[in-house]
């Protein structure tokens, strides 16, 4: 059974080096053998990028790109399914941006995942994350 818990944690986790660049951590919370999607609602996908490494090289080549500073808040955390192996799990996004002194939110979006109990610690094995509006 999943602990909502670690699952907020795991999201923490994730959402942190989004935030600071951080992105070592990335390799802390996904399976090694991971995928992962972005899809924008009504434009483009990008994915599925299959493996942690290539995860993390997705990952730190956009937010590296950018030179505002974001916020991503995780909330609402919603454990849908637990078989014991795999969980399903669901959050929302709401994307907070600085840019020269002002604050916006910029997108917001559903996370849809299934994680995994993997090296003794909770670990993303899939993540389908759908934005309402470009990033």
């Amino acid at each position: 059974m999943v602990d909502r818990d670690a699952v907020e944690q795991l999201f923490a986790q994730y959402g942190w080096p989004m935030d600071t660049r951080e992105f070592a951590v990335l390799n802390e919370v996904f399976a090694k053998d991971a995928s992962m999607t972005v899809s924008i609602t009504g434009g483009d996908t990008h994915g599925p990028v299959q493996g942690r490494d290539e995860i993390y090289e997705f990952v730190s080549s956009i937010v590296s790109q950018q030179t505002d500073q974001r916020r991503h808040v995780i909330t609402n955390h919603r454990i849908v399914s637990d078989d014991g192996g795999t969980a399903t799990v669901t959050a929302n996004l709401t994307l907070v941006v600085i840019t020269d002194g002002v604050i916006e939110v910029k997108s917001s979006g559903v996370y849809s995942c299934e994680v995994i109990q993997e090296d003794g610690a909770l670990r993303f094995k899939s993540m389908h994350l759908t934005l309402d509006v470009p990033f």
